[in-house]
This record gives C-alpha cells, sequence and structure tokens, in this order.
C-alpha cells in the first residue's frame, strides 16, 4: 500500500467516525475523544498550570453561599437551619450575618473576606481552574489531599483560613465557607482533618470558577452507578 492509498483509507475511516450515523461510530468517536482528553489534553494541561489537578468538578455544597438542602432533608447554611419557605438565593451581607461570627472570632473581618478570591464561593456543579504554583495566603481557595488518616475518597476543596509554622514547616488551615466548623478526624464520617494540612498535601489553588459544567461529570456517574 503506497502513500496515497494510506492517505485515502485514513480520510475514509476519517469521515466515518465524525460523519456516520451508525451505533459503532459513535462508540468509536466516544472512545477517541475519550483517550485524546485523558492522554493528550490532560497531560498539556496539568504542564501548563503546573498540578495534577488542573481541573477539578465540585461534586459537594461545602463552599455554597446559599442554603442548601443536606442528606437529612434540611435546608441549612452554617449550621442554622431555615424552614423550606425561607430558601432563595441570598446576598453576601446575609451570608455574613449568618456566617460571619466564625470568621470575626478568629480575626478574619468582613472586609477581608470581601477582599478574598471568590468570595461569593461556589456551588455543587461548578468546574474549578487550578494552579499549581502559587504562593498561598489566608483567604485563597486550595485543593488538597485528605490526611493519612482520612477515607475521604477524593481531594478537599476549602479556603484558607490559617497559615502557621511549626518546626520550620508550614502548615495551613481551612474551613468550608458553607460549614458550621471546621473538619477534624473526630467530627466527620470520613476522619477527615482539615486543621494542619502540609504542603505536601496542597494539589494548588483555585484560580476560576466555571458553572454549572461540572453536572455533566456528575450526572454521567450517577447514571453508571445504576449498572455497576
Amino acid at each position: 500500500m503506497d502513500l496515497k492509498e494510506i492517505k485515502r483509507e485514513i480520510k475514509k475511516n476519517w469521515n466515518w467516525v465524525w460523519h456516520s450515523d451508525s451505533f459503532l461510530s459513535w462508540i468509536v468517536a466516544l472512545i477517541l475523544i475519550f483517550v485524546l482528553v485523558k492522554f493528550v489534553f490532560f497531560p498539556i494541561l496539568s504542564l501548563i498550570m503546573g498540578t495534577i489537578l488542573p481541573l477539578a468538578g465540585v461534586e459537594s455544597s461545602s463552599m455554597d453561599h446559599g442554603i442548601v438542602k443536606d442528606d437529612f432533608k434540611r435546608y441549612g447554611l452554617c449550621g442554622e437551619v431555615f424552614s423550606k419557605e425561607n430558601v432563595e438565593k441570598i446576598n453576601f451581607n446575609e451570608y455574613w450575618d449568618t456566617c460571619g461570627d466564625w470568621y470575626e472570632e478568629r480575626d478574619i473581618t468582613q472586609e477581608d473576606f470581601l477582599g478574598f478570591p471568590l468570595r461569593n464561593g461556589f456551588r455543587k456543579g461548578d468546574i474549578l481552574i487550578v494552579w499549581g504554583r502559587s504562593e498561598i495566603s489566608v483567604g485563597d481557595i486550595i485543593i488538597f489531599k485528605p490526611n493519612s488518616g482520612s477515607i475521604a475518597p477524593r481531594p478537599i476543596v476549602h479556603r484558607v483560613v490559617d497559615i502557621y509554622e511549626e518546626d520550620g514547616e508550614l502548615f495551613y488551615a481551612t474551613k468550608g465557607d458553607h460549614n458550621e466548623k471546621q473538619l477534624n478526624s473526630g467530627n466527620n464520617l470520613y476522619r477527615t482533618d482539615e486543621t494542619n494540612i502540609s504542603e505536601n498535601q496542597i494539589i494548588g489553588e483555585v484560580m476560576f470558577k466555571v458553572p454549572y459544567l461540572g453536572w455533566l461529570k456528575i450526572w454521567a456517574t450517577d447514571f453508571l452507578k445504576l449498572f455497576f
């Protein structure tokens, strides 16, 4: 087979994959897209962003500034329970009236919080853009690996509320904007502790969010759970 025949065969197969309406061509196209994204797009993006996880989908409401229904069918925010009739989108001042005491007790004022990145948090279903070469400050949002004693299935994304040094090493403490308090090994089912995060646990800093796009992954995962 000469070069012209090879090119002709490649073009024929290419047209079949992307222009045919057959079920098999759809399957092949999906496989090709998966391979390109996983083995080409993500490695290149990881190299550019300086982190193993340049894109992260939000799968919980721990950074949501709204009133959210929890696993117990209660509508809450920062530990306060609201009636279903009062559930609506709230502004930052209303969020601070409910959640601000925790921060003010730790010398983080409302004015400080207004200067933080993504000061209005983000929601389940958002996609986060992560940068891995940042110098972390209080108020930044980081994504980090769970502590060694945790059974959390995936990294955590919360806001830094304290940075301290111990034996010459920096440690970080975080909190979810929506949560009533910080996670420690004794107050959550996953035994996650976010009060002493080492630099080795940090995957990167969240720079931007893309609303709603992560729901595609959540829906696909939920669909697959029906069969596996």
